[in-house]
């Protein structure tokens, strides 16, 4: 029972919801904090979407926490 236990607590962890979205993990905002800049650079290239919140600019809205669309 701990074991299953411990794997939800993981997954729960994996998907953890800033706010109201999830996967903040690969948003721009927590890679330019963490200093991933090759993802930072990767991620910005050909930009199409602008986050609302922190005004960076990303080819893919899942990159993003509000993406609006440029």
């Amino acid at each position: 029972m701990a074991k299953k236990a411990a794997k939800k607590s993981a997954k729960k962890a994996a998907t953890k919801s800033y706010g109201k979205h999830t996967g903040h993990a690969s948003h721009m905002c927590e890679l330019v904090a963490k200093r991933q800049m090759d993802k930072v650079a990767a991620a910005a290239k050909d930009a199409k979407y602008l986050c609302h919140i922190c005004g960076r600019a990303a080819a893919k809205s899942s990159s993003l926490c509000e993406p609006v669309e440029l």
